[in-house]
């Protein structure tokens, strides 16, 4: 299934959208694989990486959608397959169906991606999830509400909350208020602006990265997890992810080789490599730099957008380029498997939506942004 205006507005000779339209169209869905997610060749049950991809998908089609470059009935039959695959078994953490569940425990990590995915299938104007999208919604409310630092649980045994997933957590609650009028987010909201800015702010004046302090890292500022509060923050707090988006450029930011690319670590901190960075090269780290396309996009941004990308897109280009041969193949899937195809779609989208309200776009987008598009 295939929009007549995304052919014409040309995102649908983009890299990104074959991919992520190649797997929502595949017939039967048992569950992601290696295929679809390099971390799954190493971490069987993906690191979160599979729920994570969706959300993506679920923000980049219906960016699309609302930018009117897809039509309403591919946009709601994507949404509908991202949430069935959000719920699929695979998936989902629990043994049961949600609607089978006494309790959703303290699954924070998936509930709010699965949150996010909720709010855009009803702001395209369906509400068949709605019950469920308001159940967790008030889920994550309470269980982030009840601690003392504001930071809900993500995984059961797991003492580590990282800042940015709170942040995600606010916004798919700020979502759902958004399509119902309604208020869940607000007092969550203010404490948890507060809680950050005194008690989890590194000298630098960027927030922290996790919050109980588990890990060497905890109170660093981190390329990946700090491009991802920002983004996420941008919907409900728009002043404080600006201020963090102008510490953010200033501290991790940088160009090497004439290469413009965002540390994963400050300068000073020397850290390593983790499933979430994904490579580290002379400081450059894969992850954060392709998260901030998408926060720079967001934050209509697009002097960054651009400088980033005219040295990522080549890159992931290549990734997607050498999937067909022996060895290489792995090692491309790192920049072009479906998380990160999801990532780059959604800033593509967001960067169109930019375009767009300074009038440097209609609905058929400027050669210029086509060719860039469609380098990815």
């Amino acid at each position: 299934m295939r929009s007549n205006r995304a052919a014409q507005s040309d995102i649908g000779t983009s890299r990104p959208y074959k991919t992520v339209s190649d797997f929502l169209e595949e017939n039967s869905f048992t569950g992601f694989t290696q295929e679809h997610l390099f971390i799954k060749r190493f971490i069987k049950k993906a690191w979160g990486q599979d729920i994570a991809a969706l959300s993506n998908m679920a923000e980049a089609i219906a960016g699309l959608y609302t930018l009117k470059l897809i039509d309403d009935e591919t946009a709601r039959y994507r949404l509908d397959t991202i949430v069935n695959r959000a719920l699929h078994k695979s998936v989902r953490p629990y043994s049961r169906t949600l609607e089978d569940q006494s309790s959703l425990g303290l699954y924070g990590y998936y509930l709010e991606h699965l949150n996010i995915i909720l709010g855009h299938f009803q702001a395209a104007g369906d509400n068949k999830h709605l019950t469920l999208n308001e159940r967790i919604t008030v889920h994550l409310r309470d269980q982030s509400l009840k601690q003392s630092n504001v930071h809900t649980p993500l995984l059961p045994h797991v003492r580590m909350r990282w800042s940015a997933d709170q942040a995600a957590i606010i916004h798919s609650i700020h979502l759902f208020d958004q399509n119902n009028g309604t208020t869940h987010h607000e007092v969550l909201a203010d404490w948890w602006l507060s809680t950050m800015k005194e008690r989890f702010t590194h000298q630098s004046g960027l927030f922290q990265t996790e919050v109980m302090n588990c890990k060497a890292y905890s109170k660093e500022p981190r390329g990946c997890a700090s491009a991802y509060l920002i983004y996420y923050m941008s919907a409900f707090a728009p002043e404080t992810a600006d201020e963090q988006w102008a510490l953010y450029k200033h501290n991790l930011m940088t160009t090497k080789f004439g290469v413009t690319g965002v540390r994963e670590y400050l300068p000073a901190y020397r850290g390593r490599w983790t499933p979430d960075s994904g490579p580290i090269i002379s400081g450059i780290g894969v992850a954060a730099s392709g998260l901030a396309l998408k926060t720079a996009a967001r934050i209509g941004d697009l002097e960054t957008y651009d400088r980033i990308a005219r040295c990522a897109d080549p890159v992931m280009a290549t990734c997607h380029a050498v999937q067909s041969i022996p060895l290489l193949g792995i090692v491309g899937k790192i920049g072009s498997d479906l998380l990160a195809s999801s990532i780059r779609l959604t800033a593509q989208v967001e960067a169109i939506r930019d375009r767009s309200n300074s009038k440097e776009c209609v609905l058929k987008p400027r050669p210029d942004f086509e060719q860039l598009v469609n380098e990815f």
